[in-house]
């Protein structure tokens, strides 16, 4: 492989720092999930029904201006269940929750796969091992997560989340440092 020219240079030192930047942030941000999972699994539904509000009241905001066109109907219906869901996630936490817990199962299942393809698509342009390691580890806790019992749905989403959050740092980490040690183009 030819010499890297000093802007592919630059631009490999700036991916490399921003990898060990990401890395360390998901670490952190991962080992408080484990620290206190009923705690990350309530920031998560609260963060959830706050966005699930904000996005009913945009569509209902939009239906104001535009009562004349032909997806109104649609978009007010939208906006309110949207409104509707993201209220019941904060006055029903628990429920939210176990809800959360369902769509993070399936979402960490796509994410595996997703993970898992690009493993085996850039062997020689990554450091393809830990892709994979990251991709079992993330659909191993989706399928945890979907075959759970609901009571124990809190405390699995703050610590499932957590060790996402931590192998994912992993996986960052090892890419930094694997364009730090190799001049490799990006």
């Amino acid at each position: 492989m030819p010499p890297l020219n000093d802007d592919e240079s630059l631009l490999q030192g700036r991916v490399s720092t921003w990898s060990f930047v990401v890395g360390g942030v998901l670490a952190a941000l991962g080992f408080l999930a484990l620290a206190a999972p009923w705690t990350a699994s309530a920031v998560v539904d609260v963060f959830c029904g706050v966005s699930l509000i904000a996005a009913g009241v945009s569509q209902l905001a939009m239906t104001a201006g535009a009562y004349s066109w032909r997806g109104f109907w649609l978009t007010l219906v939208c906006g309110a269940l949207s409104i509707a869901a993201g209220t019941g996630m904060l006055v029903l936490p628990k429920a939210g929750i176990e809800a959360l817990v369902i769509f993070l199962a399936i979402m960490l299942l796509f994410e595996a796969a997703a993970k898992l393809t690009a493993a085996f698509s850039i062997r020689s342009d990554f450091p393809w091992g830990w892709l994979l390691c990251d991709g079992l580890v993330t659909g191993l806790l989706g399928t945890i997560l979907l075959t759970s019992r609901p009571a124990a749905a809190g405390v699995l989403l703050g610590v499932f989340v957590g060790i996402n959050l931590l192998s994912s740092a992993a996986m960052f980490v090892a890419a930094g440092r694997w364009l730090r040690r190799e001049e490799r183009p990006v």
